[in-house]
């Protein structure tokens, strides 16, 4: 998925989850190889609608550059107000330079970007981030018991309660835990570039 079809499902996330009917885009989705059946099993199995929205929307930028335009196209009947925002959105991404995080990522490849980043990786950003990492990890999906957790094995130091955290995200998502949504959220979290360029560009 392009980052301008990236920005634009952060920016409206509430406000899409907060009117769409899942089960009424799914199956389009679904017929439209963006979504896998284990995937739509496990979303139309969430009880919650909020949730089951929210769900699919964390989903979508992974599902390739396909996804946006399906999920724009899936909108059209039911929900045609939604896909005009979406249509809305898109025209000023495209009237706007791009920002300096879209330039930060250019600077790493994608086969980093989509890979699950090392241990090594996350030994170094833990050195080198400073008090914005808690937002970093709360964004990544830390509660702030396993916060608590991290900072209490180890006390008497901030690199490693740092390292702890990052290594706890990674083991619960696996291979979804991806170098592409860490820098998202030290950026979101106002990390400094050049910390997130020294450790996730190619080292030639």
């Amino acid at each position: 998925m392009e980052e301008k079809h990236r920005r634009i499902l952060r920016r409206l996330r509430l406000e899409l989850a907060g009117q769409l009917q899942v089960d009424q885009v799914v199956q389009y989705l679904y017929q439209e190889r963006v979504l896998s059946l284990s995937f739509l099993e496990e979303l139309l199995a969430e009880p919650v609608t909020l949730r089951r929205s929210l769900k699919l929307l964390d989903h979508l930028p992974s599902r390739g550059a396909r996804a946006f335009p399906a999920f724009a196209r899936s909108l059209r009947e039911e929900f045609p107000w939604l896909c005009r925002r979406l249509e809305e959105e898109e025209r000023v991404e495209e009237e706007q330079p791009a920002p300096p995080a879209d330039k930060l990522r250019a600077t790493i490849s994608d086969h980093i970007l989509n890979s699950v980043p090392t241990d090594k990786q996350l030994n170094q950003l833990s050195s080198n981030l400073g008090p914005e990492w808690e937002r970093v990890v709360v964004d990544l999906g830390l509660k702030e018991a396993d916060l608590y957790r991290c900072k209490m094995n180890h006390q008497y130091n901030v690199q490693s309660q740092i390292l702890a955290a990052f290594i706890l995200w990674k083991q619960r998502l696996g291979k979804r835990a991806t170098v592409r949504s860490l820098c998202d959220s030290l950026i979101l979290a106002e990390a400094d570039f050049a910390v997130i360029s020294n450790t996730f560009q190619e080292k030639h």
